[in-house]
């Protein structure tokens, strides 16, 4: 269907098609008013200077009410192009109610599931819904088709089939985001596919909200690269490309950052040849983190222990188990754990929505499936918070600490390993290195998110840990810092110092 409009100015109408949604249906569908600023941003970053003359075919595959584009075709139009528009979304109301100058090809339809044939474009631009698998209303039923994870956002979906529809010899994509898919792992395959097929070169975020929509968000422009072709365009699952034997082009990254889209220093980068294929380190360095410096490893975690995360069977096996007047194991929860001290009995706690004061599990009255859990939990291990600014992580050496969900433990194949271990999560390398990996997923921007993956994925120093595990078991936390950096042949005081504010502060906060 082709919908013609009489000339507006350069923008739509700023309260525009979101006006009629409640905002249970935004939630819903995703729909979510991008601030013109940002709209004018993304336009001119992504299309390139060189369409004078030319025919320049734009797509925004969930194009709401058509501001990116209009300001698309306004854009070319100003640069001498001939502007050939297409907007897709599942509800062209909004398309409808607004006005343009652009003849503009309207498909009503989900772009992630519309056969798209063999069409491709110059330029896919634009403001994909942000869908969360984790809440119900919003959750897809089926995995994803795009080769992500079964939790990945279905803005990652919209990625992988932005650069699938996108010309291979330079087509061009420029896409909002939430910050999480920097780093959430379930899009990890999303990511490694799109640097096999494109190069990203600039990135904008910004440390406060610029939607309604109470999300942290981020764009990210890719040109596809001539050398690797995408063979389908189709919404079907295609093998991952065999990598050029060429080296890893060297690609600089400009970036800016907030509503006013402040400069910060170019990112130069050979690819992000890192665990679950993360981009945290497109923001790290803006939110005051060191870079992860080369170390000198011999294996990793998970080579010396086995890393595990309970679950909701255990949190809901543990429900009704639980009292302060119980007799059975202490049940330690990640706000009883700081860096190398254990607060049960001192501090009180939460666990189920109820408030303890010494929180112990009464293991007679656990199904026989968590007695079970229970006998593998009660060995010598090493507890570990999953959300916090450095990693904490504490030492049960007897094997007498029930770990609540979501603790995660870590259980060395030599027991007598339990302070090594806990010596190399007591580290600032270790808490650079996860920093990173799970920078933007987190309740706040500089959260360090901990999963039982990248734990597990932890490097290992090479050299000797001896003398940081006499220091670790003498409680001097900073001096077992220091050595365990020196084990990993690290020596940097910009390092050290961020790693020991984010104690210092995890200690005034408690």
């Amino acid at each position: 269907m082709l919908i013609d409009r009489s000339p507006v100015p350069h923008a739509v109408a700023d309260p525009g098609y979101d006006a009629t949604l409640t905002s249970r249906e935004r939630k819903r569908t995703g729909a979510w008013y991008t601030p013109h600023a940002l709209v004018t941003h993304i336009v001119e970053q992504t299309i390139s200077s060189h369409h004078r003359g030319a025919v320049v075919r734009v797509l925004d595959p969930a194009c709401g009410d058509g501001r990116f584009l209009y300001e698309a075709g306004r854009v070319i139009r100003e640069r001498g192009g001939i502007a050939e528009l297409a907007g897709v979304d599942i509800d062209l109301g909004g398309l409808a109610r607004s006005g343009g100058a652009d003849l503009i090809e309207a498909i009503q339809a989900d772009s992630l599931t519309y056969d798209w044939g063999e069409r491709q474009f110059d330029i896919v631009l634009g403001n994909p819904p942000f869908l969360s698998q984790m809440a119900r209303a919003t959750a897809r039923r089926s995995p994803s088709a795009f080769g992500g994870g079964p939790y990945a956002d279905a803005a990652a979906d919209f990625l992988a089939l932005a650069l699938r529809l996108a010309r291979p010899d330079g087509g061009r994509v420029g896409l909002v985001l939430p910050l999480s898919l920097l780093t959430a792992r379930d899009a990890g395959p999303i990511r490694a596919g799109a640097l096999q097929h494109a190069a990203l070169h600039w990135f904008w975020w910004s440390h406060a909200p610029v939607f309604d929509a109470m999300v942290r968000t981020c764009a990210v422009g890719l040109e596809r690269r001539v050398a690797a072709p995408i063979t389908s365009t189709s919404t079907s699952v295609s093998a991952p490309a065999t990598p050029s034997a060429n080296a890893t082009p060297v690609d600089r990254i400009t970036r800016t950052v907030g509503i006013a889209f402040q400069p910060i220093a170019a990112l130069i980068s050979n690819g992000f040849d890192t665990v679950n294929d993360h981009w945290g380190s497109l923001i790290s360095d803006s939110l005051g983190m060191p870079a992860v410096p080369v170390l000198r490893a011999d294996g990793c975690m998970s080579d010396r222990a086995l890393v595990t995360a309970n679950f909701r069977d255990q949190y809901y096996g543990l429900v009704g188990a639980v009292g302060d007047h119980v007799d059975g194991p202490p049940l330690i929860t990640t706000g009883l754990i700081d860096v190398a001290q254990c607060h049960w009995g001192i501090r009180p706690t939460r666990f189920a929505k109820q408030r303890f004061e010494a929180p112990r599990v009464d293991r007679l009255a656990l199904a026989p499936f968590m007695q079970r859990w229970a006998d593998r939990c009660l060995v010598p291990k090493v507890l570990v918070a999953t959300q916090t600014h450095v990693l904490e992580a504490v030492v049960d050496e007897s094997g007498a600490w029930l770990p609540a969900v979501p603790v995660i433990r870590v259980v060395p194949h030599d027991h007598d390993d339990v302070w090594a271990v806990a010596a190399v999560l007591t580290s600032p390398v270790a808490s650079a290195v996860i920093a990173e990996q799970s920078v933007g997923s987190g309740l706040s921007a500089t959260t360090v998110r901990v999963s039982q993956r990248t734990l597990g994925a932890l490097p290992w120093p090479a050299g000797t840990l001896i003398h940081a595990i006499d220091a670790l078991r003498a409680g001097d936390v900073v001096q077992c810092g220091r050595l365990t950096d020196a084990a990993f042949g690290v020596f940097d005081d910009d390092l050290f110092e961020w790693w020991l504010k984010g104690v210092e502060r995890q200690n005034s906060r408690r």
